[in-house]
């Protein structure tokens, strides 16, 4: 792609957390992974109204394929199930590739347990089933999901400067953190990004380490080519979260790339600048400076990253998704400033502020059955009164894709704004990004039953025997 424009190739992978309900399902330790299996057969096994089957290529090892619409499905390291989207042009792109992984889940699991409930009913059981949640951390932070993120960048262009980059993902999570709970040594507590809670590195190259960006030189494209792997990203269901996450994110890599970000003043330990930010519900971040200096938070994006990413609106080429993450970020901004956390332009599009505002003026209307205790219960471990156990699982059923949708039920009920239309669920659904190397995985899939496929090479292993590299992402 040229620099016309402001699109980047760019995708998300997202793990996601699979197990069984209880009548406090987020008050579990950690989901049940045998479960994950299951689910990728009830897709395999799923066709569509159109009679095109949701897996379009054999399932190799690990479960490893891909959907009908170019995204890939498998179980990762530590037994998770995840999907990865295809290959997007753009942040809005993602969204829809993002959410149609929403949906994704939603079917598996509704076809897994139709043949969960039979088998349990054989045994005289009904009371359990299979659920699914977006959710990455577990209250015991030793149990944690990943969402990364991967833009490509020039590689000339970007490596070396990853400094640049680093403090704004540090920052960005006010913006676009996730919101949960997670146990501290003072106790259960509400925080704004639950993964920066267990980042343990800055930067380093095994995404195991959980470092806020992974150095893994690893492209999937050309070798002039650079993925940028960000590991600290969050799953959220709000659609103007991730737009934002993802613009942002481009325009920044655009600012670095096309030098008009050269120099930024370094983060005093960035890793902890992320924790206490992550800390902090109540607005007014402060942070301090290599140089001694104390600063705005908000002010130090505005100044640093803000500005050149305007430069770059006056010299491209612009979308309307463009125009609308820059206008919608910079009244969030104004709105964070002033301390209007609860304003209500804040709630409808903030995922972190509205859970939070869930949580503090609907959990009366949260519907709640307080069990005992189980074997994996998180209540075994920490100290809780009634209320906090509601507000955990009122927090985790915000992430539930399946049985009670809670970000759904709020979402229509106070008018969260949504960006997505029908049209465009359907489309991410059903079909690949247009004129891109997805949409030439999955017509080879379809053509050649014996395909193998990975993200940039194609091997057909009987006639007509061919390797085909697809290391550009366009098609």
């Amino acid at each position: 792609m040229g620099n016309a424009d402001l699109s980047r190739w760019q995708g998300i992978e997202h793990e996601f957390r699979v197990g069984i309900s209880s009548e406090s399902p987020g008050l579990y330790r950690y989901a049940r992974f045998y479960h994950v299996d299951e689910v990728i057969h009830a897709l395999e096994n799923y066709t569509f109204f159109d009679g095109i089957e949701a897996i379009c290529s054999k399932l190799r090892r690990r479960n490893d394929g891909f959907l009908r619409n170019g995204s890939r499905i498998y179980i990762c390291t530590g037994g998770h199930l995840e999907i990865a989207t295809p290959e997007c042009r753009d942040a809005f792109e993602a969204l829809k590739y993002d959410k149609a992984a929403e949906l994704y889940m939603q079917i598996g699991v509704e076809k897994a347990n139709e043949r969960y409930r039979e088998k349990l009913k054989r045994r005289g059981s009904q009371n359990t089933y299979i659920q699914c949640w977006k959710a990455n951390v577990e209250i015991d932070k030793r149990y944690s999901r990943g969402t990364h993120e991967s833009y490509i960048a020039d590689r000339k262009k970007f490596v070396g400067k990853e400094n640049l980059l680093i403090p704004f993902l540090v920052l960005r999570k006010i913006f676009f953190g996730a919101g949960g709970f997670v146990a501290e040594k003072d106790g259960i507590k509400y925080v704004v990004s639950p993964k920066a809670m267990v980042s343990r590195r800055v930067l380093t190259e095994s995404p195991s380490q959980w470092p806020i960006l992974s150095t893994r030189d690893e492209p999937l494209s050309t070798k002039d080519k650079y993925r940028i792997h960000i590991t600290s990203g969050e799953g959220v269901r709000s659609e103007v979260t991730r737009l934002l996450n993802n613009a942002l994110t481009s325009y920044v890599i655009d600012a670095i790339e096309s030098e008009k970000l050269t120099h930024v003043e370094e983060i005093w330990n960035p890793l902890q600048t992320f924790k206490d930010i992550s800390m902090n519900t109540e607005g007014d971040w402060v942070i301090k400076l290599m140089n001694g200096r104390t600063e705005s938070a908000i002010d130090y994006l505005n100044h640093y990253y803000l500005s050149v990413i305007e430069e770059l609106f006056e010299e491209r080429e612009t979308s309307y998704w463009d125009e609308y993450a820059l206008d919608t970020f910079k009244r969030l901004s104004d709105k964070l400033s002033q301390g209007l956390l609860e304003d209500m332009y804040v709630v409808r599009r903030l995922e972190w502020v509205l859970k939070l505002w869930v949580i503090e003026h609907e959990i009366d209307d949260f519907e709640y059955d307080y069990i005992p205790k189980g074997k994996f219960d998180y209540r075994s471990m920490y100290l809780m009164d009634e209320r906090m156990e509601k507000e955990i699982a009122a927090s985790f059923d915000f992430t539930n894709l399946c049985d009670y949708d809670l970000y759904e039920h709020i979402a229509d009920r106070i008018g969260v704004e949504r960006i997505l239309t029908e049209e465009d669920l359907g489309e991410a659904l059903l079909f690949p990004p247009k004129n891109s190397r997805a949409e030439l995985r999955v017509r080879l899939a379809s053509e050649f039953e014996n395909a193998a496929l990975s993200w940039n090479k194609i091997t057909i292993t009987k006639e007509p025997k061919i390797k085909i590299d697809m290391s550009r992402p366009t098609g």
